[in-house]
Formats: structure tokens, C-alpha cells, sequence
């Protein structure tokens, strides 16, 4: 799994290369975690992830509700059919 980070003035982008599941969530947290502050509108591209778990889906709720808290807005894009319909099931409604 990789996890790249690129910030612009209008938003932060996460795209996540890999599934998002117990295996590898290590790795997408520890990444996360480097983002010190939630200043602007987060969105992760999931043109690379084919598979969410539980696992998976509790991280990107987690993040959610942190940049939520900020006052920004908190999208995922480019999801896969697969991993939209597991997404569909949660919370996690911006799903583009």
C-alpha cells in the first residue's frame, strides 16, 4: 500500500494506492496522522483501492468527523463500483 499526500490552497488530496483493510490500515493511519492540522477540504482519491473492510471504512469515518470538526468539507472520489457499493452501506455519503 502506498499513501501520497498533495496539498494545494484549496485542498488536501489523499490517494490511497492498495485495498484499505486490516492488513494495511497501518500504513493509511501512520500517513494520515502526519496531516497536523485540518485547515481546508479533504478528499481521497480511491482510483487505486478495490477493496474496503471494516477496517477500512473506520479510517475514512475517522478522518471524516476530523475534518468535518475543522469545518471542511471530506469527499472520496474516483471509487471503484466494488468499494462504492461496500461505502454505501456506511455513513460515508460523498462518494463522486
Amino acid at each position: 500500500m502506498r499513501v501520497l499526500i498533495q496539498k494545494s490552497q484549496e485542498k488536501t488530496t489523499i490517494a490511497v494506492e492498495g485495498n484499505l483493510e486490516a492488513a494495511t490500515i497501518k500504513i493509511f493511519n501512520d500517513k494520515v496522522a502526519q496531516i497536523t492540522e485540518f485547515n481546508k477540504s479533504v478528499e481521497v482519491d480511491m482510483a487505486q483501492v478495490e477493496y474496503v473492510d471494516s477496517s477500512g471504512i473506520r479510517a475514512l469515518l475517522t478522518l471524516s468527523k476530523k475534518v468535518k470538526e475543522a469545518g471542511h468539507a471530506f469527499s472520496l472520489i474516483n471509487c471503484s463500483e466494488n468499494v462504492k457499493r461496500i461505502l454505501k452501506l456506511t455513513t460515508i455519503n460523498e462518494i463522486r
